[in-house]
């Protein structure tokens, strides 16, 4: 990320968005994306502008396979093992029926061209581990829960690799490739291992492995309501978010970094992607039409209090800070709403959560969708 310590008025950005400014009129070699915060001075926008870190999107794939492989591939695959539910030679046997291959990075024009493919490998990865414990659900316990009954050991703990793959990033990316290549084949050998163990019927599994992964808007939802019941989850949320989310079995790979953003009574978030439509899809799903508009991108950040009242009319109190923040490849967002008050079910909180509230462009319901 470059910072550029500058500051523009509401007519310059309306310019930038218009496309009249140049990158060399910002001081800065690539304009890709932007961060326009609103700043007590009246008309004035502090500008922080994003480019593509490619190794940061490597890493964040690295460290995705190893957090899968080590917390939800390998333990569960041990277990099985130690109960007699799955063997080592089934493992062999199975080792010779293979899915379809992964994509291959190296043979794609460009770098961003390449870490897209990686990242939909890493995604695939995923979604593999994921079907395994919808197969195997009743034969194992993940480690959050071996803990929690008192049967955890240390000793069994798997171990990270460490991230050593040459220094350009072209190496880093081979090396990141080759290494979920192996974890691939171990996940193969492992779900087949499944069908042979009669767990399920081949076909079944084939159905799943190729089905597309939607996105599910009830990830953001459930983690909100958890953020407002559990201050520990919370806590976590909003130092790390990404490691929050990932520990609860949601996959978020295809951004190296998540923030949340806590609304509070004298600030109020909003989310935006000026120049495509960056966002959390594992955890909000789609977008909704409006935030791919262009009228939403450039009246936001040119009038924030105005937008949110013409276009969802919603108004924010004057003694309330609005702060816009422009998602990008790089960096996704999403807004932690503030709580309604009322007596809910702790289970039944999440159905509050909207979409809009989420993007911060409005608040949660205060009474269940009939």
């Amino acid at each position: 990320m470059v910072a550029a310590n500058l500051s523009f008025s509401v007519g310059d950005v309306e310019k930038f968005l218009a496309g009249a400014f140049f990158p060399g009129d910002f001081g800065c070699q690539k304009m890709n994306h932007a961060y326009l915060s609103r700043v007590p001075k009246e008309n004035e926008i502090f500008l922080v502008t994003h480019t593509e870190d490619a190794e940061a999107h490597i890493r964040a794939v690295f460290e995705d396979a190893e957090y899968w492989r080590t917390k939800r591939l390998e333990p569960v695959l041990f277990q099985l093992i130690r109960k007699g539910r799955v063997g080592l030679y089934d493992l062999i046997r199975a080792s010779s029926v293979r899915f379809p291959a992964l994509q291959d990075p190296n043979a794609q024009e460009n770098m961003e061209d390449s870490v897209e493919v990686l990242e939909l490998n890493l995604g695939r990865y995923i979604n593999g581990i994921e079907i395994a414990a919808q197969v195997a659900r009743d034969a194992y316990y993940i480690d959050e829960q071996r803990k929690d009954a008192g049967i955890y050991d240390e000793e069994l703990k798997i171990s990270h690799r460490e991230f050593r793959f040459g220094s350009s990033e072209a190496e880093r990316l081979a090396g990141v490739q080759k290494m979920l290549e192996e974890y691939y084949e171990v996940l193969q050998a492992y779900l087949n291992a499944l069908v042979a163990r009669g767990f399920i019927k081949e076909d079944k599994l084939r159905e799943m492995v190729e089905a597309p992964v939607p996105p599910k808007f009830e990830n953001g939802a459930k983690i909100v309501a958890l953020a407002w019941t559990d201050p520990v989850f919370k806590a976590k949320l909003l130092k790390n978010a990404k490691e929050a989310i990932r520990e609860l079995g949601i996959a978020v790979y295809r951004s190296p970094k998540v923030v949340v953003l806590e609304n509070t009574d004298t600030v109020r978030n909003v989310i935006v992607c000026t120049l495509c439509s960056c966002y959390p899809y594992a955890i909000m799903g789609n977008p909704p039409w409006w935030y791919k508009d262009d009228s939403y991108k450039q009246a936001i950040v040119a009038n924030p209090r105005k937008t949110l009242r013409e276009m969802f009319d919603f108004s924010v109190p004057e003694n309330v800070e609005v702060k816009v923040y422009d998602s990008t490849s790089d960096v996704r967002y999403f807004v932690l709403p503030r709580m309604p008050t009322g007596k809910y079910a702790k289970e039944e909180l999440w159905k509050l959560v909207t979409p809009e509230s989420l993007i911060g462009v409005g608040d949660p319901r205060t009474e269940f969708p009939s």
